[in-house]
């Protein structure tokens, strides 16, 4: 990832940190004098635990403990100060700190104003429900690296005010959803690395606000829709499948004038068409890898 989309994306997550709608961070630390969680919220992160193995301690706060029982102090949790939501559900994994088990979304329904939602890394098997969609509030999904298996949910197309949207390196398979084209406040969608199949939905047109596509290391084909130009701001476009790439593919290139990463691997055609390549270096200004 380039540090450019490094420094948009820390710049999203420490906004979300630091806003002042949040008192409570991952350590559990906490303002004085502010609302307690709600106890239905509290009662949801619970059963949520239930179903999965914790054995490096990463929820050891989430207790029934009647001395620890505002949930806004838990670790990986962050609240609404002033009404005591729970906005930020940060369950990220890594080598010596991790989730396991199977997660159950339908305990996380009662979270409705969760905005941020990051298990990445956590050796997970899920299924994304089809009541996904009903998160209006979520703003930031990340399921990068958890086995999600079985096909993306149209219904996320539902999440209106997602920015950020990462599925990478799981076992998605089957078509793209084309109802992902309805995010139009999305600014990043990274789906690759996993077993999709079928064509570009042309939808992806929609989104012009996105600044980094990845749809590498996947199954794809067909045409790249050439409504894929409408995307002003995108810095980074990452694609590989059996595309059939044609001369009139650079026109719409072409428009990309921020396009600063282009990645074309394994696209049908690609290989002989240096005039093809030249015409893209030449109408895009900025780019520095292809």
């Amino acid at each position: 990832m380039s540090r450019y989309f490094l420094a948009i994306f820390y710049a999203l997550l420490l906004l979300l940190l630091h806003s002042t709608e949040f008192t409570v961070g991952f350590n559990g630390s906490r303002k004085s004098g502010v609302v307690k969680c709600r106890e239905t919220e509290r009662q949801a992160l619970l059963s949520f635990k239930h179903g999965l193995e914790d054995e490096s301690g990463m929820l050891s706060t989430w207790s029934h403990d009647e001395d620890n029982r505002d949930c806004c102090n838990w670790n990986r949790i962050q609240c609404n100060y002033e009404t005591g939501h729970v906005r930020m559900l940060h369950l990220r994994g890594h080598h010596t700190q991790y989730l396991i088990g199977e997660i159950n979304f339908t305990y996380l329904i009662h979270l409705p104003y969760l905005e941020y939602l990051d298990l990445i890394y956590a050796t997970l098997y899920l299924n994304i429900p089809q009541f996904m969609g009903s998160f209006v509030n979520l703003k930031y999904l990340n399921l990068s690296d958890s086995i999600v298996a079985e096909r993306i949910p149209s219904q996320l197309g539902d999440l209106s005010q997602l920015e950020y949207l990462d599925l990478r390196d799981n076992i998605f398979s089957g078509a793209i959803p084309f109802q992902i084209g309805n995010l139009r406040q999305l600014q990043y969608l990274d789906l690759g690395g996993n077993m999709l199949s079928g064509a570009i939905p042309f939808q992806f047109g929609n989104l012009r606000q996105l600044v980094y596509l990845n749809l590498a290391r996947n199954t794809l084909s067909g045409a790249i829709p050439f409504q894929t130009g409408n995307l002003p701001l995108l810095h980074t476009l990452r694609l590989g499948g059996n595309f059939d790439i044609r001369a009139k593919d650079a026109e719409w290139l072409s428009n990309l004038y921020s396009l600063t990463i282009l990645e074309l691997t394994s696209l049908h055609n690609l290989g002989s068409s240096r005039l093809w390549l030249q015409t893209i270096r030449d109408h895009i200004p900025n780019l520095r890898e292809l």
